[in-house]
């Protein structure tokens, strides 16, 4: 059995397979696009170092991410207005943005232990209708959109509800026919 440790947050996390806590976002590289907590810079305390030069062979890019400051611009956001992460809020990207509980989802509600880990569900903005969509994933768990159970792309607008384990996330757009990043 595996030895858990628990950061001063009160986190649980595997010290054989995270150097910090996952959850936090201390020290932890989650990957760029990836929503997490980050975490204050210390007074005095080095910056974060250089990401790879657009470009670079082997390195995925976003459609919007901007070479020369390594911005990936929100298009929205989902802010969860019920269940264990009530208030936190979530940054919505351009392309697929998956829901889950696991570290590596775009969009990780790591309270909700009714998510499924991986892929429960995914926001997509599709960049050029700029509309965005809520789908169900690839996860057993439902997805319910404003009381209704998604079983095929639904479209979303402002206000919207996505229900996805004990959690309700409203949905609130940033980009649409008035504002687009360019």
């Amino acid at each position: 059995m595996d030895t858990m440790t628990r950061c001063s947050h009160g986190h649980f996390y595997d010290p054989a397979k995270h150097s910090s806590c996952p959850y936090c976002g201390a020290g932890v590289d989650f990957g760029e696009g990836k929503t997490r907590r980050v975490p204050d810079r210390p007074a005095g305390a080095p910056p974060t170092p250089p990401r790879p030069a657009a470009g670079e062979p082997g390195v995925t890019r976003a459609l919007y991410r901007d070479a020369t400051t390594g911005i990936n611009p929100v298009m929205g956001w989902l802010v969860c207005i019920e269940g264990p992460d009530k208030g936190r809020d979530f940054r919505i990207h351009a392309e697929k943005n998956f829901i889950g509980r696991g570290s590596t989802m775009d969009i990780a509600v790591t309270g909700d232990e009714a998510i499924s880990r991986d892929k429960h569900a995914a926001v997509v903005f599709e960049p050029k209708r700029r509309e965005f969509w809520v789908m169900p994933g690839e996860a057993a768990g439902l997805v319910y959109l404003n009381e209704q159970m998604v079983n095929a792309p639904a479209r979303l607008k402002a206000r919207d509800v996505i229900e996805v384990g004990k959690s309700k996330l409203l949905f609130w757009p940033f980009c649409d026919d008035k504002f687009h990043w360019d």
